[in-house]
């Protein structure tokens, strides 16, 4: 999630990382590169998360409601970044959608629980969407936007400088913020082929600690799938392709997924000059579904801890909205 500007210029200038009341010199130095590669090296401003083609509704709100199945999703995804580390990167995302139509208007909803965890920095943030869709040809289209609240807590406690004095720049103890938060999305989907674009952090939410403000960059995802299929109807391929920019830097993932008879799935996933990773999951039952990813850090913070896990839960259910009293008449009396 949102790493702050001046975090990145306290790691830069060593100054909290040198007085990081910590005993051994290797957390003070992984602490230093979490934040460089977090902050300064892409101004990092959300997750990107290998199983993210289960949970589409996280990045673009515009997937709501387009789950032809009629069911409503409850998606639960943790990741865990450099295990092992002290106070290494976690992410947790809770993502309800479904569809949503009143009259002959189609569309859908979706509410987002995210809580991402990296050092001092916990960026908690809650979220509604809704989604209008409707037909084209060879598919269909939904556009839609989402708002919200985005909190931040810095905490701050176990931080002191070498030289025992004070820096205005640092906030003392514990302090949160919050701000408003807009999200839109438009995507395309057929019977095969998926395709989504959408931006996050639409008005630039300002946060200040101290005399530090600093806003979320917008955050802009490209997605898009497709199904191909074989000679034996058992199996199904769908590779993936998945980029975030903030028109600056850029992160690429490519993911493929081979399912059998639509009910296991493993498959690989690689970030450009990031990782490499495995994944695999399973439908314990046409409800629920368990999903597993494992990825190595191909990048220089391998040195320091080389291994991340994602684990996905998700559950699906239909919902009856009561059409009020329903009048029969008996043919005897017609």
């Amino acid at each position: 999630m949102f790493v702050l500007k001046k975090i990145c210029y306290f790691a830069l200038s060593f100054k909290s990382i040198i007085g990081y009341n910590k005993d051994s010199i290797s957390s003070r130095v992984v602490t230093f590169f979490l934040m460089l590669y977090g902050g300064c090296a892409f101004s990092q401003n959300e997750q990107m998360f290998s199983q993210t083609s289960f949970n589409p509704a996280f990045v673009n709100p515009a997937y709501a409601g387009t789950d032809t199945s009629k069911y409503y999703n409850v998606i639960v995804i943790n990741r865990n970044q450099m295990a092992g580390i002290d106070m290494s990167p976690g992410t947790t995302v809770l993502n309800i959608n479904g569809p949503l139509t009143v009259g002959d208007i189609q569309g859908g909803i979706t509410a987002t629980f995210y809580d991402d965890r990296l050092g001092f920095l916990n960026t908690p943030a809650f979220n509604l969407g809704y989604a209008y869709k409707f037909e084209i040809e060879k598919g269909s289209l939904s556009l839609g936007l989402s708002a919200g609240i985005f909190f931040s807590t810095l905490s701050s406690e176990s931080w002191r400088l070498p030289d025992g004095g004070a820096d205005p720049a640092i906030p003392t103890g514990k302090e949160s913020k919050r701000s408003f938060d807009l999200g839109l999305g438009a995507y395309y989907k057929s019977d095969r082929l998926y395709a989504g674009l959408s931006v996050m952090h639409l008005v630039r939410p300002v946060l200040v600690y101290g005399d530090a403000p600093s806003k979320l960059p917008r955050s802009y995802f490209l997605m898009a799938g497709y199904g191909i299929s074989f000679e034996n109807p058992d199996f199904e391929l769908k590779p993936s392709l998945l980029v975030l920019t903030d028109l600056k830097n850029a992160l690429y993932s490519v993911n493929s997924l081979l399912f059998y008879r639509n009910r296991f799935w493993v498959g690989l996933d690689y970030r450009f000059k990031s990782s490499v990773g495995l994944l695999a999951g399973l439908n314990l039952f046409p409800e629920l579904r368990v999903g597993y990813s494992y990825s190595y850090n191909t990048s220089l913070l391998s040195r320091f801890g080389g291994s991340n896990h994602e684990i996905m839960l998700t559950y699906r259910f239909s919902v009856y909205f009561d059409k009020g009293k329903q009048k029969y008449k008996s043919i005897r009396y017609l």
